[in-house]
């Protein structure tokens, strides 16, 4: 489900007050590297589950297992995790705590940098998860044998939760690819065909997109459009092109200058509606089958299921990206090591990758669950289509880069500049002259040209 982006509510001096306490080597981090966002060193002594304990759980009879720890979170879905493990392991307590997205990020970091009532297990969201993972107070999970339990995930899952030394330090368990959502009757009467494949054949690039779109357009008389703005091109492309941020240096590559051109030319065309992402009335042209196509991950709150129910489909981009994860970590000070452990194992789990598709229509992290409930799946409510195939060929497309604290921020700069820039009329020296200041602005650190 959609985790709430949240807002950074704190300031630069807790900031860097929440650095310097960290057991990371602050003073000789890197702008290439994620910076560790709260503070306490580990203690001498720990707990750890030692890699054959962990290979051998299946032997132990779960209801033996025992104790309790603490897991914070902002997402109300952490309960069907929660729920589901005490199915197998009833004994262990889960003090499960929830709050409000916007008050999360604050309430994890200062519990961090104070090293009081810090959680066992907290989850952090894929917006700001990398500008933590760097820090040592946050468990390297290679003490419960992770490399082997994430062997079978896809490729960005895997290197989605490294921090920048290569570190597995977070547990992301589900999958959020990004799809083109179409209502089938529309498609049938604008496109000719409701398939998916069909779809994603005929819309193979961005002028392939637009050229349709102005057909649409004048066919209807000016009543439907195939796009809903420039912005959403952005959401395509990213994660295909090189991190505009490398090494802490600015890079600015060919493709995300073609990037522009192509945003501005869709601007000018008949194909794009001009409609704002998640608004409502963005919502209501494509549930009237008057705006074709919306751009969204695997998750959805906007279909209306009384009036479409059977009616959707979703259809492979040319170009593959998620957006939106959950990462489940490990506090390093804890002495609930053990159980934790246990919990993650879990979720990374066959068994639970599955109760989390079917039950509760997250996509799987695992490549592996996810082409085994492909063979036969088939969702009503999507005209029968078969999901799991469509999320796996996006997934299997996705790069699999380690992202770091400037991947999706810096992502999100660019969209904003570039869409207002060429809303405003200006050329590509002036979008990225705006951008640059941007970026400084909010990264002072990045080495700009």
């Amino acid at each position: 489900m959609k985790k709430k982006i949240m807002s950074v509510l704190l300031t630069a001096s807790m900031l860097a007050g929440v650095l310097a306490g960290c057991g990371s080597k602050p003073s000789e981090t890197t702008p290439s590297e994620t910076t560790p966002s709260a503070g306490q060193t580990t203690p001498a002594a720990e707990e750890t589950v030692p890699a054959e304990q962990t290979s051998s759980a299946e032997a132990e009879d779960p209801a033996s297992v025992t104790g309790e720890f603490t897991y914070w979170t902002y997402t109300d879905s952490a309960n069907n995790l929660v729920k589901a493990f005490n199915e197998v392991y009833p004994n262990v307590s889960i003090d499960l705590q929830v709050f409000g997205g916007d008050e999360y990020k604050t309430k994890i970091l200062t519990a961090l940098q104070s090293g009081q009532d810090v959680p066992d297990v907290f989850d952090l969201e894929e917006n700001y998860m990398y500008e933590f993972l760097d820090s040592d107070i946050i468990a390297d999970l290679s003490y419960m044998n992770i490399e082997e339990l994430t062997k079978d995930f896809f490729d960005f899952q895997k290197a989605s939760m490294k921090d920048s030394n290569g570190n597995i330090k977070t547990l992301s368990f589900q999958s959020s690819p990004v799809c083109f959502w179409y209502l089938r009757d529309a498609a049938e009467q604008w496109l000719g065909t409701s398939d998916p494949a069909e779809i994603s054949a005929m819309l193979c690039d961005w002028e392939t997109v637009i050229a349709k779109g102005e057909e649409i357009y004048e066919k209807s008389n000016g009543e439907v459009s195939l796009w809903p703005n420039i912005t959403e091109m952005v959401k395509v492309d990213a994660f295909s092109f090189d991190p505009l941020v490398k090494d802490g240096k600015l890079v600015i590559s060919d493709d995300w200058m073609g990037m522009l051109d192509n945003m501005r030319t869709m601007y000018g065309s008949k194909a794009n509606a001009e409609l704002g992402s998640w608004g409502s009335d963005w919502a209501a042209a494509w549930n009237d089958g008057k705006l074709l196509f919306r751009v969204m991950p695997s998750w959805d709150f906007f279909t209306d299921w009384e009036k479409n129910a059977g009616n959707v489909g979703v259809a492979t981009p040319f170009r593959a990206s998620y957006e939106g994860a959950t990462g489940i970590c490990v506090y390093n000070g804890t002495d609930k090591k053990d159980l934790a452990a246990k919990f993650l194992a879990y979720v990374a789990s066959d068994d639970f990758q599955k109760i989390n598709a079917e039950n509760y229509n997250q996509v799987p992290a695992s490549k592996a669950v996810c082409d085994a409930l492909a063979e036969n799946h088939s969702s009503e409510d999507f005209g029968g289509q078969n999901l799991m195939a469509t999320y796996s060929e996006i997934c299997n497309k996705v790069v699999g880069i380690t992202p770091d604290k400037y991947t999706r921020s810096v992502q999100n700069l660019f969209q904003k500049w570039a869409t207002d820039g060429i809303k405003a009329g200006k050329d590509n020296a002036g979008v990225i002259e705006d951008f640059k200041k941007a970026l400084h602005d909010q990264y002072p650190e990045v080495v700009i040209d």
